[in-house]
């Protein structure tokens, strides 16, 4: 064997030492580890949408609304129309509705976005209007029997700044093509029905 042969089998031998670590360090990384792999099944099951996003999925579309609000138990409903479109985001994790119509004589615009959370096992809804400057945030389940949605959350009270008002609001499915939304306040220890929208599908 000549040394320049010896000297060349001496480096590549060297090199492959080198590599070793490297190449362990690949295959290390290749395979998770036992955490690591519990870690990834319960991320791909938090985020994977599920049979409540097809609920939330079937109120997507244009709608036209009317609504009916009560400013005071046992007086008449104050009137007014509008139209609403929900769109579906992120693959149909969410919906966002976009509202507008027109509110004691103004124009009126909302912004909602709802969900489904699979790690907290409730729907997950926000609120927002060109109303007021507050968000709103209200969880809430479905009863398949009914086919109704209900919400739960607080309102902060304009009139006793500080302080919040329980609401409720029922959305109840009529058929792909119609459902009822009620609203519902505490006030003085009682919950008063103080809105109810009907929303018809444009066709």
């Amino acid at each position: 064997m000549s040394l320049q042969h010896l000297f060349t089998r001496i480096v590549a031998a060297a090199s492959m030492v080198m590599a070793l670590p490297l190449l362990a360090q690949e295959a290390k990384e290749k395979k998770p580890t036992a955490a690591q792999q519990a870690m990834m099944e319960a991320w791909q099951k938090a985020a994977t949408p599920g049979s409540n996003h097809k609920l939330l999925a079937g109120l997507t579309g244009q709608w036209t609304f009317a609504t009916k609000m009560w400013m005071e138990p046992g007086a008449p409903p104050e009137m007014s129309t509008g139209s609403a479109v929900y769109t579906p985001l992120m693959d149909g994790r969410f919906i966002q509705g976009e509202y507008t119509g027109t509110f004691g004589g103004m124009a009126f615009q909302g912004l909602g976005l709802t969900g489904y959370d699979n790690v907290a096992r409730h729907f997950t809804a926000t609120w927002a209007d060109n109303m007021g400057t507050a968000i709103m945030l209200m969880t809430g389940t479905y009863d398949p029997t009914s086919k109704t949605f209900t919400y739960k959350g607080d309102m902060d009270d304009m009139m006793k700044p500080g302080t919040k008002v329980k609401v409720r609001q029922t959305v109840k499915i009529l058929s792909d093509d119609s459902h009822v939304m009620e609203w519902y306040e505490s006030r003085g220890g009682k919950e008063i029905k103080t809105m109810e929208i009907t929303y018809t599908r444009q066709k």
